[in-house]
């Protein structure tokens, strides 16, 4: 049986007076690509008995599909979750049963941590390779050790590379380059694809896209951005405008710090996409400007990545 209430139906067997009242929630945050942690305030009123859990429920936003986890407080991490949005509600338990849901928090989307560690180096963020804004592969840079160069040349010509121009496929990039000719004509490219780090051998060299999600999200230093560049319509999300002097700021992530263990120093580092038979991109992870110029022959930084599929 229900009763009849202005704002809708609530259960007889409620009971305001022994039941506990809802939580107050707090934040939905990322904790990896499979699930989300909720932090929430218990309530002032614990009803007729001490509570004894909390239920978080994660709502998928597409389809309303249901996933919860238990705890004994806050935070709560619901897991077996995928890559899209989600918003979280908590009730307590006592012995008498459960509260009326919290409101429903921020909407989030699982993530790993910029900067953990992952799949044979360390998450830098996603790409929509269609740019329509949905991640279809998640970036992973690899260890400073082994899969950077301080002193590599893209090419050791002024000519033209037959592909190789993309701005964001970068395994075709490299192939390209590869199959164009050995490593003395491309060193910065056989470098990135020669290496086997973690049990992987995909590696390869990032195109100019790519870099700049690196750059974005794994900013190492605190200097203001190059707000000439920024627009990326293959970062997810999506950016449809330039950098702002602030925007991306520093990273958090610990490592990737300048003078971090992992950091990528603030010089230019090449990517893969071709610009002329003079140029090819690189990334400045100091500003953010994207250039083409300085010519390919030049020696910079290189660095591997690779892809695995959301």
């Amino acid at each position: 049986m229900s009763m009849r209430y202005p704002a809708g139906f609530i259960s007889a067997f409620y009971n305001p007076l022994k039941n506990p009242d809802a939580p107050t929630i707090g934040t939905a945050t990322t904790s990896s690509a499979t699930s989300l942690t909720i932090a929430f305030t218990a309530p002032a009123n614990v009803g007729g008995s001490a509570i004894t859990s909390y239920t978080a429920t994660a709502k998928r936003t597409s389809d309303s599909v249901l996933f919860t986890a238990s705890g004994a407080s806050s935070p709560i991490t619901v897991t077996g979750l995928t890559a899209v949005p989600f918003t979280v509600t908590v009730v307590a338990v006592n012995s008498y049963g459960p509260s009326a849901s919290s409101a429903a928090s921020n909407s989030v989307t699982p993530a790993l941590p910029i900067g953990s560690a992952y799949e044979g180096g360390f998450f830098a963020g996603q790409i929509s390779t269609a740019g329509n804004g949905v991640a279809d592969y998640n970036l992973v840079i690899g260890p400073v050790a082994s899969a950077q160069s301080s002193s590599k040349v893209w090419k050791n010509a002024a000519t033209t590379t037959v592909g190789a121009d993309s701005v964001i496929d970068g395994p075709q990039n490299t192939a390209d380059m590869v199959a164009a000719g050995n490593s003395t004509v491309f060193p910065a490219a056989h470098f990135c694809n020669d290496l086997v780090i973690g049990g992987f051998s995909d590696w390869y060299m990032p195109a100019k896209n790519e870099l700049e999600v690196c750059y974005y999200n794994l900013k190492p230093t605190t200097t203001s951005n190059n707000t000439s560049a920024g627009t990326n319509t293959n970062a997810v999300p999506s950016r449809g405008s330039n950098y702002t002097a602030g925007d991306p700021a520093q990273t958090s992530a610990a490592d990737f710090k300048s003078t971090g263990t992992e950091d990528f120093t603030a010089i230019g580092y090449w990517s893969s996409s071709e610009y002329s038979a003079y140029g090819a991109w690189f990334q400045n992870f100091n500003t953010g400007n994207q250039g083409y110029y300085g010519g390919k022959t030049n020696d910079r930084h290189v660095r591997a990545i690779r892809r695995v599929a959301v």
